[in-house]
């Protein structure tokens, strides 16, 4: 009877061991963390992942087009940080987050950035945004919530009254290029537009599956709102900034200048030949470049 009790309790031992080890796992792939949601709006549920338990969180906020899963590659770097959180937001209109008909403007993105973050009670934040997610960001800090920013080859539309007709024309253009029922043609088209002479087919291969099945009245109204002057303010933000952009995107030549105006803190690179997806096409280099700066 004694034998029987002992091997009894080993085997729970045993079996207890296993569960542990289970839940203790480090997922391989941001695909294996649990969806999370909130609501805003009463209807519109903004999907998420979140994994970490430190107290700085870094927020990551993906472009037009586009999903969470653009950040893999950062997720797979910063997943054995201990001091880190990690947050990775589908933005309303994308991804596994809800599409209703409203207007997509930056000020609705940044209200869905602004409640997950609140719902998850962060206070020590990084938020990192590429393209789209660029402005988005800059919306939830100039809403008044404190933090630092990493900007990926972002968004600008500069109206600091020296804008041109000419220049005023190009932006409205560019704003109604989705409106018509050729959209998912002229997403292909910008798709093809922003891969750099070496980036990986892999990497086109990922934006040409995800970011023409945007919606048209999600792509139309997202791209009409986001270059009204409203949304641009030149007012700069005090906090530290880091701006990793390429002259593929065609960037002016007074670019460093007009970042450095934005952000008075500011760490600059310049890319020459890559691609518009830099986190994703030279991972080593930006994920080295993000922990530095997350340490500042």
């Amino acid at each position: 009877m004694k034998k029987i009790r002992l091997w009894a309790a080993l085997l729970f031992i045993c079996l207890l061991s296993g569960a542990l080890a289970g839940c203790n796992t480090t997922p391989d792939n941001l695909s294996d963390v649990a969806s999370v949601y909130e609501t805003i709006n009463d209807s519109v549920r903004v999907h998420y992942k979140i994994y970490g338990e430190g107290k700085k969180t870094i927020c990551f906020v993906h472009g037009f087009g586009c999903d969470l899963n653009t950040w893999e590659m950062q997720f797979e770097a910063l997943r054995d940080e201990q001091n880190l959180q990690l947050l990775f937001i589908d933005l309303p209109g994308y991804g596994e987050s809800s599409k209703p008909h409203v207007d997509y403007t930056l000020d609705f993105f940044a209200k869905a950035v602004n409640a997950v973050l609140n719902k998850e009670h962060v206070r020590d934040l990084v938020l990192v945004g590429h393209s789209l997610g660029t402005p988005v960001c800059r919306q939830v800090l100039m809403s008044g919530r404190k933090g630092n920013l990493v900007d990926i080859d972002g968004v600008y539309c500069f109206y600091d009254g020296t804008e041109t007709p000419e220049y005023i024309e190009a932006v409205n253009q560019f704003g109604h290029a989705f409106d018509g029922p050729d959209c998912s043609d002229v997403i292909t088209g910008f798709v093809t537009s922003l891969a750099g002479p070496n980036t990986p087919q892999a990497i086109s291969d990922y934006a040409m599956s995800v970011m023409p099945k945007t919606p048209q009245y999600v792509a139309s109204s997202t791209m009409r709102h986001l270059v009204e002057r409203q949304w641009w303010s030149q007012r700069p933000l005090h906090g530290q900034a880091m701006v990793i952009c390429t002259q593929n995107s065609g960037l002016d030549p007074d670019n460093r200048q007009k970042m450095e105006r934005l952000y008075p803190h500011l760490d600059y690179t310049e890319l020459t030949t890559c691609g518009h997806f830099i986190h994703m096409e030279q991972p080593e280099m930006f994920n080295e470049k993000l922990k530095a700066f997350i340490k500042v």
